[in-house]
């Protein structure tokens, strides 16, 4: 008898061990989401990330079986923002949804302020679409294998002729295999605090000018007020984002001076919707007009 007490009390506790390692981070999460501090919400989307990096490994090996390519990474940007965004509370309020077409192949392209652009990306990233990432995030656990088997196209920065081989490689891919492409022309982290936006990187518009595809601008409103890491700052709160109608690139020929008004369209577009859409902040300076039309001369 003593015996069986004593592992009926085992048992007991044991259900009990599991069951709080179950509820214990919920209650937590629940209860943080929104009195949480920097670290903990850097933290949250951080697990958030490798285990949306986890279920993207095992979607890209699963979904082509069926037949569901195409929403592989669409599904782990959902998951994502989902995910993320009920642990941080940060939200996205979408605006001109109609402009994604999933059934019409386009080069997406978006302004770049921070590691939390994935985050708004993640909100309304479109269906068959791939991403565009810098060559270095593919050696990297479980976040570069879930890159590698969904197909992302890397570019290698520092070597232009392997960088010019690759997009024409997408855009190949693009034409014939009505996929979309995802990417940030600016090519960096651009002005987290300053209502600007860098010169824009030529790969993108190449690409679609070769594709014959349209290009599609989504524009994210600044949100330095609420992420700011260098600060520690990271608070609950809505960023607004627009999708511009897209830009038909059919008439547009190949030429260096032809892809440079074409990128400098597109930037005064997302400069000025950056500007309409992004919260009015004192802090948040604008550069002079002189340097807000300068294209880089880089194609990648």
């Amino acid at each position: 008898m003593p015996e069986q007490g004593r592992l009926t009390k085992s048992t007991g506790l044991t259900r009990f061990h599991w069951a709080a390692w179950v509820v214990f981070p919920v209650v937590l999460s629940a209860l943080l989401r929104k009195r949480g501090g920097f670290y903990y919400r850097q933290t949250a989307q951080l697990a958030a990330m490798a285990i949306c990096a986890l279920y993207g490994v095992f979607a890209s090996l699963t979904l082509p079986i069926i037949g569901k390519t195409h929403l592989i990474n669409w599904s782990v940007a959902r998951l994502y923002y989902h995910m993320t965004g009920y642990l941080t509370g940060l939200t996205a309020t979408i605006e001109g949804k109609e402009h994604l077409n999933p059934k019409r192949s386009a080069i997406y392209v978006a302004n770049h302020q921070s590691n939390m652009d994935v985050l708004f990306m993640a909100s309304v990233f479109p269906k068959a679409t791939s991403v565009v990432a810098k060559k270095a995030l593919k050696y990297y656990p479980f976040l570069g294998w879930f890159m590698t088997l969904s197909k992302a196209i890397f570019l290698d920065r520092k070597n232009r002729e392997s960088a010019v081989k690759e997009a024409k490689q997408a855009a190949q891919d693009i034409h014939n295999k009505k996929t979309s492409v995802w990417l940030f022309p600016e090519g960096t982290r651009g002005f987290a605090d300053k209502l600007d936006l860098l010169p824009f990187k030529k790969g993108a518009f190449y690409m679609a000018v070769q594709a014959r595809v349209p290009i599609v601008p989504i524009v994210i409103a600044n949100y330095n007020h609420l992420y700011d890491s260098k600060a520690k700052r990271f608070n609950p709160g809505n960023v607004k984002i627009k999708v511009l109608p897209p830009v038909e690139t059919n008439e547009i020929d190949e030429s260096s001076e032809s892809i440079d008004k074409l990128a400098i369209q597109v930037r005064e577009k997302m400069l000025m919707t950056l500007k309409e859409i992004s919260i009015p902040n004192p802090q948040l300076l604008t550069t002079p007009p002189s340097l807000s039309t300068t294209t880089s001369s880089s194609s990648s």
